[in-house]
């Protein structure tokens, strides 16, 4: 039987600072006697690491109210100007940026189209200095989340299909550009922790990035799930047919796809008008729009059906620019459900648009800094970290 390790007490006062920020972050402002209660600590002790966290200018305190009989109170809340994390996505065709605070406030975003050619070097270096040029004290973000589309091992980019790129190191060249630690993630993945980072989510929550390629990310408890080399979720490369080598092979994205179904739109329509313009015929109704939306909602449904036999999940979310057809794809999608699940259960799943739409991934990766910052009860990573894997928690624009 595994022996436990007792905690030192530098932990046990990291666990207890994270524990007042987690409560902080989703009632506060709130009193001190309120916050003990909350997190279930001695008032000396919460009364303490107040004191401590508002020398360190972490939190802040409202003047003093009465709420009934005895001294007046004042309100704790954290102060979003101490807990600005960057978040990046390194899209195929763009680069999203938000800063974001632990209050979940937004102190800027701005996004830049880019050719897939453009090497990573160089996409690092324009984003190095939109930041420099946008962010008043680059040093006062406690760090850079930055997603990619592809597989991500620590702080490796094993390989990124749609882009090319191969065994890159983006977290060591962004940390030279700006000095700041950085932590690095599946694009997919990001936008998962963050529905769940952000919001209220049961577990587990599978998230479905349905773009010009598929992938999913799966949280569990709070963490994300990446397999031993940082791929499980990249069901868009999931085989079909018969093939007998890897470039014969078709993939799940092949048919289930943005980029699939505007194929099969345009073969039929005779027309070559993009996913958006798509949309719009939509709206009024027209047949070949209607059509093809019609066919991704029951591809995705069957979709949705192997993913509840190999996942089991609380919660499905679908992101992406996939997301915005959500008033097509909602019913067929729902009755293909029916018809396929293997559990009754499963055939009334939760599914739901992401609450984010185009800037989820980008807000995933601030979760990952500010996730990281709770983790370590609310200091600052000094050096670059190893991994971004963290225990399970217990409890003015910038343009």
């Amino acid at each position: 039987m595994a022996r436990l390790t007792p905690l030192d007490q530098h932990s046990i006062k990291r666990q207890n600072r994270r524990r007042i920020l987690e409560a902080l972050r989703r009632s506060g402002p709130i009193s001190r006697a309120t916050l003990a209660r909350a997190v279930g600590l001695t008032k000396s002790t919460v009364s303490s690491l107040v004191q401590e966290m508002l020398e360190e200018g972490l939190l802040s305190e409202g003047a003093p109210q009465s709420v009934g009989p005895g001294r007046p109170g004042t309100r704790l809340e954290i102060r979003g100007e101490s807990t600005l994390a960057l978040g990046v996505e390194l899209g195929v065709e763009n680069t999203q940026a938000i800063v974001l605070d632990l209050n979940n406030r937004t102190h800027g975003a701005w996004n830049w189209a880019v050719s897939p050619e453009t090497p990573l070097a160089q996409r690092l270096q324009e984003l190095a200095t939109e930041v420099r040029r946008r962010v008043p004290d680059p040093s006062r973000l406690l760090g850079v989340g930055l997603t990619l589309p592809g597989v991500v091992n620590e702080r490796v980019l094993l390989y990124a299909p749609g882009l090319g790129w191969r065994n890159e190191r983006p977290a060591e060249m962004l940390e030279a550009l700006l000095g700041l630690p950085v932590l690095v993630e599946n694009d997919a993945n990001a936008a998962a922790l963050g529905e769940t980072f952000w919001n209220e989510c049961q577990s587990p929550l599978l998230y479905v990035v349905l773009t010009t390629g598929l992938g999913t990310g799966l949280v569990v408890e709070g963490q994300v799930y990446r397999g031993r080399f940082g791929a499980a979720g990249e069901l868009g490369h999931w085989l079909s047919g018969q093939a007998r080598s890897r470039k014969e092979a078709q993939d799940a994205e092949d048919a289930l796809s943005l980029r699939a179904m505007l194929k099969s739109y345009q073969a039929a329509s005779g027309r070559k008008e993009d996913f958006w313009v798509l949309l719009g015929r939509a709206q009024v109704e027209d047949a070949y729009a209607l059509a093809a939306l019609d066919r991704l909602a029951r591809e995705l449904g069957r979709f949705v059906a192997n993913l509840c036999v190999a996942f089991d999940p609380a919660v499905v979310v679908l992101g992406g620019p996939g997301a915005e057809a959500w008033p097509w794809l909602e019913a067929p999608l729902r009755q293909t459900l029916r018809d396929l699940a293997f559990l009754p259960e499963h055939a009334e799943l939760p599914i739901k648009p992401s609450a984010f739409g185009h800037l989820a991934p980008a807000m995933g990766a601030a979760a990952l800094v500010l996730q990281r910052f709770l983790a370590n009860g609310g200091s600052r990573l000094r050096s670059p970290p190893t991994s971004h894997r963290v225990a399970p928690s217990t409890v003015g624009a910038w343009q």
